[in-house]
């Protein structure tokens, strides 16, 4: 039985768009070798369905949409990034007693992926639903990814930084600098940047490239007891076994 050619072409489109950047259309056609008549029409179609997004909609240049990211179970399990960390956020949950989020960079926002709930469920865990958005400026996941991340950061900084709470940084640079300070010390902060009764820190998760497009958090309400200092121990201990298994082996 023949495959018919319109679905191999966009089979292949995703899988070039997956280990590129960005791409524009000529590129994507000269890649695969397809007209550009039938290139523009799948970049349609999949830019219509989320599986492609603009990577800079001015220069007409692409990337793999997260609607990717999104498809489900089976999909995470593809990517091995949730398989892989699910069981160390488990562990970090347990001994934090906080709730453990994982988050993956989706354009200029950060998608939740998945969480771990200590045995003793906090109650906001509700108020963060897997699929769901957040900003990169004003949550720890979101700064533990912008930090590593220069070529974003260039973009964010050039726009109105939003202030979600009273403690959300406006002010570039210091969001600049603290960025800077994220680099340095491998773990992040949200000090009720993103909600007032809330506190979180954050990690970046390299993969074998050493790039950074996940994280993880250790979130949780704001209490004077809790030791944030074991947390940032044990969340740095946590990110660096899930960076190992993708493949990471350090700068």
């Amino acid at each position: 039985m023949s495959i018919n050619k319109s679905a191999l072409r966009t089979i292949g489109v995703l899988e070039l768009l997956s280990k590129n950047r960005e791409l524009t259309l000529t590129e994507i056609s000269e890649s695969l070798q397809m007209p550009m008549a039938s290139t523009s029409d799948i970049m349609k179609a999949l830019l219509d369905t989320q599986m492609v997004e603009y990577a800079n909609k001015r220069a007409k240049t692409y990337k793999i949409g997260i609607k990717n990211y999104l498809l489900g179970n089976a999909y995470l399990t593809r990517l091995n990034i949730v398989e892989i960390a699910a069981p160390f956020m488990e562990e970090l949950a347990d001994q934090t007693k906080y709730v453990v989020f994982l988050a993956k960079l989706a354009e200029n926002k950060i998608v939740y992926l998945h969480k771990a709930s200590p045995l003793v469920d906090a109650m906001f865990v509700s108020l963060c639903q897997i699929g769901s958005q957040a900003r990169l400026t004003t949550t720890s996941l979101g700064k533990a990814i912008l930090a590593y991340n220069e070529w974003l950061q260039d973009k964010v900084l050039s726009e109105p930084l939003p202030k979600i709470t009273e403690h959300s940084i406006t002010d570039p640079v210091k969001l600049k600098a603290e960025l800077n300070e994220i680099r340095l010390k491998q773990f992040s902060r949200d000090r009720f940047e993103n909600d007032e009764r809330i506190t979180c820190v954050g990690f970046p998760i390299f993969d074998q490239r050493g790039r950074v497009e996940h994280s993880l958090s250790i979130t949780g309400y704001f209490d004077e007891t809790r030791n944030m200092e074991r947390e940032i121990e044990l969340g740095c201990v946590c990110a660096q076994k899930i960076s190992l298994r993708l493949g990471y082996l350090g700068s």
